[in-house]
């Protein structure tokens, strides 16, 4: 199974998941109690198939971190499993995290989908996705980050006008 490392300040402590339904499993167990999964044959997955899992996972600061190394890896794989995402759940902070990985990530197939999040109801969301847009250089994006400037959001039109002044 997946290991997460977990610390106190005095002791480490390993918590082992099951990598198909992220229940917490046993270290030595070979089959999931809850899913039936057979945890040792999920062990030959590669690290960008356990992070595309991982956005699934039951703890949300694990989900969000997923997010946020498939955007620093900027592996065009990662489109399709963070737009996924972002229809199957309602956390801001997880899709917050997807549209600046997917700014990161840099594809065609994205600027629909950040343009899209610069309307979400939380301005996390909306800054987030117009900080992922500052990285297309052209029309579209440009259009969408002068609209910035008149969002609900003080922070959002603050972004919007820093990003208007490096260009």
């Amino acid at each position: 199974g997946l290991a997460f490392v977990r610390g106190d300040g005095r002791r480490q402590r390993m918590i082992f998941f099951c990598p198909s339904c992220w229940s917490r499993v046993k270290e030595d167990e070979k089959i999931c109690r809850e899913c039936q999964a057979d945890i040792e044959s999920l062990d030959h997955l590669s690290y960008f198939e356990k992070l595309v899992n991982a956005l699934n996972h039951s703890v949300r600061t694990t989900r969000i971190r997923a997010a946020y190394i498939l955007g620093e890896l900027r592996d065009k794989r990662a489109i399709a499993p963070l737009l996924d995402v972002i229809d199957k759940r309602d956390d801001l902070f997880l899709i917050e995290g997807i549209a600046l990985a997917l700014g990161k990530v840099d594809g065609k197939e994205v600027l629909s989908t950040l343009i899209q999040l610069t309307d979400h109801p939380s301005f996390l969301v909306r800054r987030a996705a117009l900080n992922s847009l500052s990285n297309f250089q052209n029309e579209r994006a440009l259009k969408v980050i002068k609209k910035a400037l008149k969002d609900p959001g003080p922070t959002v039109q603050d972004l919007a006008r820093k990003i208007l002044q490096v260009r």
